[in-house]
């Protein structure tokens, strides 16, 4: 059932909002500015692996803010200029509402919303549901951060093979080695297998909804950063060229 929040209610919803996600958890708002508090939560769920997505102005994210949010790994964040809604959800739970996740808003403004639920207002969610979709999709993506970890991943990546001496050639009776991989979460290395692009830990929270189209993060074949990749079409359009020649 539909129920009603205020604005303390609204912000303690937003909080749980986050701590219950399983996969993912999005929050839209065009002035944001968190509490440490609530970054705390956001980066609990960022090391296990659950997607944040975040929509936002641009224009009005301040230096200060964006550069926690490039503290986590698996947040993606976009920009609309035309922002005016306010929305939060995960895969059960959603909130819309006229409170900005702005702590002076939370702390100085009388806000008011709505709260909804997948399992008793489950057509009202998921009409919710698709039009905050149609936000997310149309907002365009922050391209500042994916360089800055893709230079990132580049820097690791290269730390890595300098550490290591060249390995011996096997011979014919050591067996063939499994070639090395990517987690298309995590980016962590694992055997390559088209099959079961993930590491076990991320495999884990990707079996609870099994969506073999979920964009994640990593291509399965290279590392470099695919946010088209999924478990249906792993490896990112140059590996996969590759693979064909």
């Amino acid at each position: 059932m539909v129920a009603f929040l205020n604005t303390s209610k609204a912000y303690a919803t937003i909080e749980e909002i986050i701590d219950k996600a399983t996969t993912n958890v999005v929050l839209i708002s065009p002035y944001i500015r968190v509490s440490e508090q609530l970054f705390d939560r956001l980066k609990h769920k960022d090391r296990q692996g659950i997607g944040i997505t975040v929509v936002c102005r641009g224009k009005d994210l301040d230096a200060e803010e964006k550069g926690k949010f490039r503290q986590l790994k698996h947040l993606e964040l976009r920009f609309d200029e035309d922002l005016h809604a306010k929305c939060f959800y995960n895969e059960k739970t959603m909130v819309i509402t006229s409170l900005n996740l702005y702590d002076y808003s939370v702390q100085h403004n009388r806000e008011m919303g709505l709260l909804l639920s997948s399992d008793e207002d489950s057509d009202t969610f998921q009409e919710a549901l698709r039009e905050a979709d149609f936000i997310v999709k149309g907002a365009e993506k922050d391209s500042t951060i994916k360089s800055i970890f893709s230079g990132i991943v580049k820097e690791a990546k290269s730390a890595i093979d300098s550490s290591f001496p060249e390995e011996p050639k096997r011979t014919r009776t050591q067996g063939r080695a499994k070639p090395a991989g990517y987690c298309i979460r995590c980016g962590k290395n694992i055997a390559y297998d088209s099959k079961a692009p993930y590491c076990p830990d991320c495999y884990s929270v990707w079996a609870k909804y099994k969506d073999p189209d979920y964009e994640e993060k990593f291509c399965h074949m290279c590392g470099t950063p695919n946010e088209s990749a999924s478990m249906n079409k792993p490896v990112c359009i140059s590996c996969f060229r590759k693979s064909k020649r």
